[in-house]
Protein backbone atom coordinates (compact mmCIF):
# COMPACT_ATOMS: atom_id res chain seq x y z
CA UNK A 1 0.00 0.00 0.00
CA UNK A 2 2.80 2.42 0.87
CA UNK A 3 4.53 1.58 -2.41
CA UNK A 4 1.36 2.40 -4.34
CA UNK A 5 0.99 5.71 -2.50
CA UNK A 6 4.62 6.62 -3.25
CA UNK A 7 4.15 5.76 -6.91
CA UNK A 8 1.04 7.96 -7.12
CA UNK A 9 2.84 10.88 -5.46
CA UNK A 10 5.82 10.45 -7.82
CA UNK A 11 3.54 10.32 -10.88
CA UNK A 12 1.66 13.44 -9.74
CA UNK A 13 4.93 15.31 -9.22
CA UNK A 14 6.22 14.26 -12.64
CA UNK A 15 2.95 15.34 -14.27
CA UNK A 16 3.07 18.71 -12.56
CA UNK A 17 6.65 19.29 -13.77
CA UNK A 18 5.79 18.33 -17.37
CA UNK A 19 2.64 20.46 -17.42
CA UNK A 20 4.15 23.94 -16.89
CA UNK A 21 2.02 26.29 -19.03
CA UNK A 22 3.52 27.58 -22.27
CA UNK A 23 2.07 30.04 -24.77
CA UNK A 24 1.44 28.50 -28.21
CA UNK A 25 3.74 31.12 -29.82
CA UNK A 26 6.62 30.04 -27.58
CA UNK A 27 6.07 26.41 -28.53
CA UNK A 28 5.82 27.27 -32.24
CA UNK A 29 9.02 29.36 -32.06
CA UNK A 30 10.90 26.47 -30.45
CA UNK A 31 9.89 24.15 -33.30
CA UNK A 32 10.64 26.81 -35.94
CA UNK A 33 14.16 27.37 -34.61
CA UNK A 34 15.19 23.73 -34.02
CA UNK A 35 12.59 21.08 -34.77
CA UNK A 36 14.74 18.15 -33.62
CA UNK A 37 15.67 19.75 -30.29
CA UNK A 38 12.07 20.79 -29.58
CA UNK A 39 10.73 17.32 -30.44
CA UNK A 40 13.33 15.73 -28.13
CA UNK A 41 12.46 18.19 -25.35
CA UNK A 42 8.74 17.37 -25.44
CA UNK A 43 8.80 13.68 -26.44
CA UNK A 44 6.83 11.64 -23.90
CA UNK A 45 5.87 14.75 -21.92
CA UNK A 46 2.62 16.35 -20.92
CA UNK A 47 2.28 19.89 -22.25
CA UNK A 48 -0.04 22.63 -21.03
CA UNK A 49 -0.44 25.21 -23.76
CA UNK A 50 -2.53 28.38 -24.07
CA UNK A 51 -3.67 30.11 -27.22
CA UNK A 52 -6.50 31.28 -29.45
CA UNK A 53 -8.62 28.73 -31.31
CA UNK A 54 -8.15 29.39 -35.04
CA UNK A 55 -9.81 26.25 -36.43
CA UNK A 56 -11.91 23.28 -35.35
CA UNK A 57 -12.20 20.11 -37.42
CA UNK A 58 -14.16 16.95 -36.75
CA UNK A 59 -13.04 13.48 -37.70
CA UNK A 60 -9.33 14.26 -37.74
CA UNK A 61 -7.55 11.11 -38.89
CA UNK A 62 -4.08 11.81 -37.50
CA UNK A 63 -4.78 8.90 -35.16
CA UNK A 64 -6.34 5.50 -35.76
CA UNK A 65 -9.43 6.68 -33.88
CA UNK A 66 -10.98 9.83 -35.36
CA UNK A 67 -10.82 12.81 -33.07
CA UNK A 68 -11.65 16.51 -33.01
CA UNK A 69 -8.69 18.74 -33.84
CA UNK A 70 -8.61 22.19 -32.26
CA UNK A 71 -5.89 24.36 -33.78
CA UNK A 72 -4.19 27.09 -31.78
CA UNK A 73 -2.64 29.85 -33.90
CA UNK A 74 -3.08 33.30 -35.40
CA UNK A 75 -2.55 34.57 -38.94
CA UNK A 76 0.58 36.43 -37.82
CA UNK A 77 1.95 33.41 -35.92
CA UNK A 78 5.62 32.50 -35.81
CA UNK A 79 5.32 29.27 -37.79
CA UNK A 80 3.79 25.90 -36.94
CA UNK A 81 0.29 25.61 -35.54
CA UNK A 82 -0.49 23.63 -32.41
CA UNK A 83 -3.03 20.89 -33.20
CA UNK A 84 -4.80 19.66 -30.05
CA UNK A 85 -6.55 16.32 -30.50
CA UNK A 86 -9.57 15.69 -28.29
CA UNK A 87 -10.53 12.02 -28.46
CA UNK A 88 -13.96 10.63 -27.66
CA UNK A 89 -12.31 7.78 -25.72
CA UNK A 90 -11.09 10.38 -23.18
CA UNK A 91 -14.57 11.74 -22.47
CA UNK A 92 -17.08 10.70 -19.84
CA UNK A 93 -19.21 7.68 -20.75
CA UNK A 94 -22.17 8.43 -23.05
CA UNK A 95 -20.63 11.64 -24.39
CA UNK A 96 -18.99 12.47 -27.71
CA UNK A 97 -17.62 15.51 -29.48
CA UNK A 98 -19.38 16.94 -32.50
CA UNK A 99 -18.33 19.67 -34.94
CA UNK A 100 -21.04 21.29 -37.12
CA UNK A 101 -20.28 21.68 -40.83
CA UNK A 102 -19.21 25.33 -40.48
CA UNK A 103 -16.38 24.38 -38.06
CA UNK A 104 -17.05 27.37 -35.83
CA UNK A 105 -17.43 25.35 -32.65
CA UNK A 106 -17.28 21.93 -31.05
CA UNK A 107 -20.08 20.60 -28.89
CA UNK A 108 -20.25 17.79 -26.36
CA UNK A 109 -23.25 15.61 -27.06
CA UNK A 110 -24.76 13.28 -24.51
CA UNK A 111 -26.16 10.03 -25.86
CA UNK A 112 -28.24 7.23 -24.45
CA UNK A 113 -27.03 3.59 -24.55
CA UNK A 114 -28.52 3.12 -28.04
CA UNK A 115 -26.70 6.17 -29.44
CA UNK A 116 -29.59 8.63 -29.54
CA UNK A 117 -28.58 12.22 -28.74
CA UNK A 118 -30.17 13.37 -25.49
CA UNK A 119 -28.55 16.81 -25.21
CA UNK A 120 -25.53 18.95 -26.01
CA UNK A 121 -23.46 21.73 -24.53
CA UNK A 122 -20.76 24.07 -25.88
CA UNK A 123 -17.17 22.85 -25.73
CA UNK A 124 -14.96 25.35 -27.63
CA UNK A 125 -15.51 28.07 -30.22
CA UNK A 126 -13.29 29.59 -32.89
CA UNK A 127 -11.64 32.74 -31.54
CA UNK A 128 -11.83 31.58 -27.92
CA UNK A 129 -8.67 31.72 -25.78
CA UNK A 130 -8.14 28.28 -24.17
CA UNK A 131 -5.66 26.35 -22.06
CA UNK A 132 -5.16 22.70 -22.95
CA UNK A 133 -3.19 19.87 -21.37
CA UNK A 134 -2.19 16.82 -23.39
CA UNK A 135 0.72 14.60 -24.36
CA UNK A 136 3.09 15.60 -27.16
CA UNK A 137 2.66 13.16 -30.06
CA UNK A 138 4.71 14.44 -32.99
CA UNK A 139 5.59 17.22 -35.39
CA UNK A 140 3.60 16.30 -38.48
CA UNK A 141 3.02 18.20 -41.73
CA UNK A 142 3.97 21.49 -40.09
CA UNK A 143 1.80 20.99 -37.00
CA UNK A 144 2.81 20.38 -33.40
CA UNK A 145 0.42 17.57 -32.49
CA UNK A 146 -0.77 17.06 -28.91
CA UNK A 147 -3.16 14.20 -28.12
CA UNK A 148 -5.41 13.11 -25.24
CA UNK A 149 -6.17 16.79 -24.72
CA UNK A 150 -8.30 18.21 -21.95
CA UNK A 151 -9.39 21.78 -21.35
CA UNK A 152 -7.94 23.35 -18.24
CA UNK A 153 -10.37 25.37 -16.13
CA UNK A 154 -12.92 25.87 -18.90
CA UNK A 155 -16.68 25.65 -18.64
CA UNK A 156 -16.67 23.29 -21.61
CA UNK A 157 -14.36 20.77 -19.97
CA UNK A 158 -15.47 17.20 -20.55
Amino acid sequence: MKLLLLFCLFAAAAFAQDAAPVDWKTLATEFSQDQAAAAAKYQGKMITVTGPVSAIAGGDDTLDNPSVAVTLSTQDGPGPDVKCLFENEDLEPNTQLYVPDDGSEALIKTVDPTGNVTGSRPFVQAGQQITVTGSYLEFDAGDIVIRHCRLVGGAGSP
